[in-house]
């Protein structure tokens, strides 16, 4: 007589699904009671343990952070390409292992209008220290920084949730290949134990890919660099004097713009009742000089 498994597919998936959801169950308690260790007072009181016998620290758990730097540098245009090479030896002299150059871009023939554009991963820990590197190699070849910003992310939850899903799906893999291995059953349930071991063994692989990509994202952090030109010469006092003088050319293009389009907007009208109103004015110019004239004439 066959076994009850053998002889229903939809047991076996059943089944397959209850441990694993057993297993999540298990999961969740023992996050839960470890969460709570976490969140009892130093200073509580136990009766658990004896006096004189040493308790072991409660572990906690620090968030996992993903960061982005974005800062830009002005200098003159003829030296962006020095220091672009200046920064990329920089991170060269780091070790591919803790430095790698992710993108370049450069344009702009002329010194007054170049510009161009460096991303890097550099190690999350040596990442602030690499920045003052990049900011003293800016100053050298004349350049200073005018744009800086931190983006932080924590993908702790993210983690936790694809380690999650990779420990259910490693279970999942491994029932089912117990079972292929044992060749037990008719040929359609083994067949549809091949076809879900390859759907989870897919869905296993996926959560390790995006489970190691979060991981290099807190591991390394990601530097975007920007590079604009300036005039030559220009510096200190000088560069903010030309940075007042374009913010103001660039709100007098904001206010002629303005102009223009309510000149443009009342054209329309001025065309349409101008005509009416010059013949109003004449007309009523004309009634007042009738009495001067009539006056003049008696």
């Amino acid at each position: 007589m066959k076994p009850m498994w053998a002889r229903s597919p939809m047991v076996l998936c059943l089944s397959l699904l209850a441990g694993c959801g057993q297993a999540s169950q298990t999961g969740d308690a023992s996050e839960a009671i470890a969460v709570a260790d976490v969140a009892e007072p130093t200073g509580a009181k136990t009766d658990a343990a004896p006096a004189g016998v040493a308790t072991d620290p409660i572990a906690v758990t620090l968030p996992r952070i993903a960061y982005l730097y974005r800062v830009g540098y002005r200098l003159p245009g003829d030296s962006i390409p020095a220091l672009q090479q200046a920064h990329v030896a920089l991170c060269d002299q780091m070790g591919a292992t803790r430095c790698q150059v992710v993108g370049l871009q450069r344009s702009g023939g002329e010194a007054e209008r170049g510009e161009g554009t460096l991303k890097l991963r550099v190690e999350s820990k040596s990442a602030r220290a690499f920045l003052e590197s990049l900011n003293k190699a800016a100053s050298d070849k004349g350049g200073r920084p005018v744009d800086t910003a931190i983006e932080a992310e924590d993908v702790s939850k993210q983690m936790v949730d694809a380690e999650a899903r990779i420990r259910q799906r490693e279970l999942l893999v491994a029932r089912l290949t117990e079972i292929l291995r044992t060749r037990q059953g008719s040929v359609a349930d083994l067949v549809a134990a091949e076809r879900a071991v390859a759907e989870a063994q897919e869905e296993l692989d996926q959560g390790k890919a995006w489970l190691a990509e979060l991981k290099g994202r807190v591991a390394y952090s990601t530097i975007e660099i920007g590079y604009n030109a300036q005039a030559m010469g220009s510096g200190g006092f000088g560069a903010q004097l030309g940075d007042t003088l374009a913010d103001s050319g660039s709100l007098f293009l904001i206010g002629l713009r303005g102009l223009l389009t309510v000149l443009i907007v009342l054209a329309p009208w001025v065309l349409v009742f101008g005509p009416l109103i010059w013949l109003g004015l004449r007309w009523r110019r004309r009634r007042r000089q009738q009495p001067e004239i009539a006056s003049v004439r008696d």
